[in-house]
């Protein structure tokens, strides 16, 4: 069974509906208006430069072993990458070989583009919005972090107008534990991390917003790590 990996570049201030594109530009082979010329040559040349591994059939096809494959379909404005039994590493290559073309991933079989997050921090972790949003920027460059700080319910009816990756955080103290929780659900696929310490240790102001901050940016890290080992994201 394969899979097919996708990029394209929107031109400056053009934002359109991502899984229209793909049907649009990826499968069909249409212009969009909007979508910017890709240097197809170079995308090529770099692809058989990091797949020298690997045998290459004629420009658009390698193997390797006999067992692992890969197809290129490139247009002008959008390069699919469809893929058969090949591991994840090297799925995640397709990756960070077009981000150097300015190209983020589109993942049709999760249903989302990997280039804009929203990150929600609700009650007391909308104390550490701007901690949280750095350690998101630094785990998953190339993405976009837009933040927000409000109440559960208003971040869950925001989130629904919402296409792209969502983070959402959260602290609950309670009388002996308190947890730092981070969810992040990339389409159809998500994951969520709980970090935990007695709440008995936040008793001095002073440093208990040090121990939380770094409670909040440890769920992340863990989110993060479980959320990269189920995509193709590199």
């Amino acid at each position: 069974m394969g899979v097919d990996l996708n990029f394209w570049r929107y031109r400056e201030g053009v934002y359109l509906d991502n899984g229209a594109v793909y049907q649009m530009a990826c499968c069909e082979n249409e212009h969009i208006d909007g979508l910017d010329l890709l240097p197809v040559e170079d995308i090529l040349r770099e692809t058989a430069a990091v797949f020298q591994d690997w045998d290459r059939l004629d420009p658009f096809s390698y193997e390797k072993n006999g067992r692992s494959a890969f197809q290129i379909s490139a247009a002008a404005q959008a390069v699919r990458f469809d893929c058969y039994c090949m591991e994840p590493a090297d799925m995640r290559r397709f990756s960070s070989l077009m981000a150097k073309f300015g190209c983020p991933l589109y993942d049709p079989q999760l249903g989302v583009r990997f280039d804009k997050i929203a990150a929600f921090f609700t009650g007391e972790a909308g104390e550490y919005a701007a901690q949280g949003k750095q350690e998101l920027s630094r785990l998953l460059p190339g993405l976009e972090v837009d933040t927000w700080v409000g109440t559960w319910e208003e971040s869950a009816r925001l989130a629904k107008t919402l296409p792209c990756i969502q983070y959402h955080g959260t602290i609950h103290r309670a009388k002996t534990l308190t947890k730092a929780t981070s969810f992040l659900q990339f389409g159809r696929a998500w994951a969520n991390r709980p970090c935990q310490c007695k709440t008995a240790q936040l008793a001095q102001e002073d440093t208990a917003r040090q121990i939380l901050g770094e409670l909040l940016c440890k769920s992340i890290q863990r989110v993060v790590e479980d959320a990269r080992a189920k995509t193709y994201y590199a």
